[in-house]
């Protein structure tokens, strides 16, 4: 076997071990071959992933890597940060502040399931209901966890928790027959039904045992701090988490201090656009135009129509700015209203690779007087086109690479991902699709947001902060207030992944700088743009070496 070949053959086994191991997973990017389960969080199932984990370092160590083309060194570029990212988590534990999130882990689970899984064959179905008959087990190991979290010290924030209880309750409010579980089944009665039973007999009693076992055993040991930087070993779970989201070893302190730099140009520029628009302040500008009353939309169906014609429309106009495009566009979706009040404005679920799901952008429909609709259109650009969709489907429709390649990404980080997204918050205005300056006001708040997110993740669990102060931090920059308490919750429960954004745009940024320098006058934004989609989601500094 010559090297080719043999790295080839790791990449295909890591992939297939990571996917009877995280069968979600494999559902996210459309293989349904473990669509009957659910993966294993107890210890065995942890000794199951270090070891595969572990097997794959010490044969990626036998690989010369520098005999491979760009292709197979940025796979194997993968593997080794994913590999490196989940020991690192097993062996920081930070499983153990997974059993009370409400972002994300086993609160969430019935929501991923639904909202990703096929049911459109009888084959499909029986999957389906099986994995819902897995719930029980799952969520018991789940509680196995939490209760070692609070033997250990280690749990999360009650405001963290209270959120994943009151989720749960919601969830368990609804009729079985009205839950997410049967909505992927449309009008299909006798299916609906059997899907509903399967919930009220089997799923729902889970649940509620794991609603339980929160509010009686977990909540009166989660903490009333909210950093990790309080709970035992913490400073080396937000080490890791650093690493894990951006790929690059920052320093906290570093990120916050960039954060801080970001945020005041990013100041400068919406002053400017405040005075262009007779404004003494953007402060003011958009103060007087809530007042008009045109920014809040009248229905959850305006909300919906708005994103939509933006997805139309940035579709529309992508083919000047790219030379290859996605087969298809993306769906436009309201977010589930039994989570929504626990979801950020928006987010994206990719397609699946034979096309049977399309690539899909929810927007949350809720609040709406919280919500404003200058808002709307970078979200909309960052999640859809050409932001997330172009993203995540071009690499898919790559057929030749490894599929560790294509869709495994991000596993080896989230920076590349969500720099991808940020940069084409503002390359939306160059492609000419924000149609006044109310919007391009909002593109800069979501650009104020991503520095601020700098400053207050690395303040949470860094530096000591309050969670009042992270919230007032947000305002200050101009977030509505509901979108400022989910968006700092998120930060709780999620430590490190709001850094990815801005750290990940900067290498795009000066990857476009450097390509425009070197090109002069021969630079084609088209060409550039398409080079950085063919390379698709390196950890950033394999990105570094190959747009060098």
């Amino acid at each position: 076997m010559d090297v080719d070949e043999h790295a080839r053959s790791l990449a295909d086994r890591y992939w297939e071990g990571l996917l009877e191991l995280e069968p979600m997973f494999g559902t996210f990017v459309g293989d349904d071959r473990y669509d009957d389960r659910l993966s294993d969080p107890s210890e065995t199932g942890r000794a199951a992933m270090e070891a595969l984990n572990r097997s794959a370092l010490e044969e990626l160590s036998t690989i010369d890597r520098a005999t491979l083309d760009a292709t197979m060194r940025g796979t194997l570029d993968i593997l080794e940060a994913s590999a490196r990212r989940v020991l690192a988590d097993i062996e920081r534990r930070t499983d153990l502040l997974a059993p009370a999130a409400h972002f994300w882990g086993p609160v969430t689970a019935l929501a991923e399931i639904a909202s990703l899984q096929a049911v459109g064959t009888p084959e499909q179905l029986d999957r389906y209901e099986t994995r819902l008959r897995a719930l029980p087990a799952f969520l018991d190991a789940w509680a196995d966890v939490a209760r070692e979290g609070v033997a250990a010290g280690v749990t999360s924030p009650r405001v963290v928790a209270e959120r994943a209880v009151a989720q749960l309750e919601r969830l368990l409010a609804l009729d079985p027959a009205d839950s997410p579980a049967a909505v992927p089944l449309g009008d299909r009665a006798e299916e609906r039904e059997r899907i509903a039973a399967v919930m009220r007999d089997v799923a729902n009693p889970a649940f509620e045992r794991y609603a339980r076992m929160l509010r009686d055993e977990y909540l009166p040991h989660a903490t009333e701090t909210i950093g990790l930087s309080s709970v035992p070993g913490g400073e080396g779970m937000y080490e890791a988490a650093i690493l894990a989201w951006t790929s690059l070893p920052l320093g906290a302190q570093e990120v916050h201090e960039l954060g801080l730099a970001r945020y005041a140009s990013i100041q400068q520029e919406r002053a400017e656009i405040a005075t262009r628009m007779g404004f003494a302040s953007a402060g003011d500008a958009l103060a007087a135009h809530q007042a008009s009353g045109a920014n809040t939309a009248a229905s959850r169906e305006e909300m919906l129509a708005l994103a939509r014609d933006q997805v139309e429309r940035s579709w529309e106009a992508a083919p000047a700015f790219f030379g290859r495009l996605p087969d298809d566009n993306c769906d436009v979706r309201p977010v589930e209203e039994y989570r929504e009040r626990d979801t950020p404005l928006g987010f994206y679920n990719p397609p699946t690779e034979d096309g049977s799901r399309r690539g899909a952008y929810y927007i949350n429909t809720s609040d709406l007087e919280g919500r404003p609709l200058h808002h709307v259109a970078s979200l909309t650009y960052h999640e859809a086109n050409p932001g997330h969709h172009f993203q995540i489907s071009l690499e898919q429709q790559m057929t030749d690479r490894p599929r560790l390649r294509r869709f495994g990404g991000m596993l080896a980080g989230s920076a590349f991902v969500e720099g991808w997204g940020l940069y084409s918050e503002r390359l939306a205005d160059e492609m000419g699709l924000y149609v006044d300056d109310w919007e391009r006001l909002g593109m800069l708040e979501a650009q104020g947001l991503r520095a601020g997110r700098l400053v207050t993740d690395t303040g949470i669990h860094a530096l000591g902060w309050t969670r009042e102060r992270a919230v007032t931090t947000l305002e200050e920059i101009g977030v509505p207030d509901v979108d400022a308490e989910i968006e700092v919750d998120r930060y709780i429960a999620l430590p490190g992944q709001a850094l990815a954004y801005m750290v990940g745009m900067i290498e795009i940024d000066r990857a476009r700088t450097a390509s425009a320098q070197r090109d002069g006058a021969a630079f084609s934004l088209r060409d550039f743009h398409d080079r950085v989609l063919e390379l698709g989601e390196l950890p950033l500094p394999a990105f570094r070496r190959e747009m060098s």
